[in-house]
């Protein structure tokens, strides 16, 4: 195991917080009681996630990376470049579509039980990662026209500790979601799966990730969704957001609260709307 390789996995073991600037809302509109669901398996379970370093600057993979960003800043259509834009800012919304129905806590608060604390468990090794590669996002390397989300692409910056652009935690989140809905929604699995990989492309449309910070983070999720079945605790969730979906009455039914317990509250837990 190399010297980084080691180092992503102290630095699983350390990480405490997960939130980062730049995150998507996963629910829309976004609660306030993200931190209290708990993750599916814990930093230390997680020791078994090692990831490759990215590319070295300059390398042939590298240099692939950085063509494959100039050339979808010359190509995207003003469609194509608003939709990347609006992955950026939410995620389960933006899964609505291919899945058939809103997923959100009015509609579906099982399954958004399900999601955020799958998403909490992705974020662990995704934000590790992050902490211990520091590689320069496009935008810092490149003089790119458009950034999402910027009114102009901003200059280079020599901070290292801004430099997050490997793994993807966008990619990584949306790449859970798109695992677990197609798994809940298997008639509907192929369009999931390709809004999953739309959303890690749209990354790479934004100017805020390379080809290969999209890849792991999607080899993230993948890794901790095989792991993650395996846990009771998630396969009890599964269970409920599934029934939930074919329960024809409203989710407070006698016979699903008595599966499940209360569902999410429908108001962020400090009480605001």
């Amino acid at each position: 195991m190399s010297v980084r390789a080691r180092t992503l996995a102290a630095a699983i073991c350390l990480i405490s917080g997960v939130a980062a600037a730049g995150s998507p809302a996963w629910e829309t509109p976004e609660a306030s009681d993200r931190k209290a669901f708990a993750p599916y398996i814990d930093k230390v379970g997680l020791k078994f996630l090692v990831l490759a370093g990215p590319p070295a600057e300059g390398s042939p993979p590298d240099l692939d990376d950085v063509r494959g960003i100039l050339r979808r800043q010359q190509t995207t259509s003003a469609a194509r470049w608003a939709q990347a834009e609006a992955d950026g800012d939410a995620l389960y919304a933006q899964f609505s579509a291919a899945f058939g129905r809103p997923i959100d806590r009015v509609h579906a608060p099982y399954t958004v039980r399900l999601l955020n604390r799958l998403e909490k468990t992705v974020a662990i090794p995704t934000f590790a990662a992050k902490k211990v590669y520091h590689r320069a996002r496009p935008y810092q390397r490149l003089p790119l026209e458009r950034v999402c989300g910027r009114s102009s692409a901003p200059t280079a910056d020599p901070d290292v500790a801004k430099r997050t652009s490997y793994p993807s935690g966008h990619s990584a989140y949306g790449w859970m979601a798109a695992q677990v809905l197609a798994a809940l929604a298997p008639n509907r699995a192929q369009q999931i799966l390709q809004r999953g990989m739309d959303y890690g492309e749209s990354r790479l449309v934004c100017g805020v990730h390379f080809p290969s910070d999209v890849a792991a983070g999607r080899l993230i999720a993948t890794a901790v969704y095989e792991r993650v079945r395996r846990v009771e605790a998630f396969r009890r969730d599964f269970a409920c957001a599934a029934a939930e979906l074919d329960t024809p009455q409203s989710v407070a039914d006698r016979a699903l609260l008595a599966q499940c317990g209360p569902p999410p509250p429908v108001e962020p837990a400090d009480g605001k709307p």
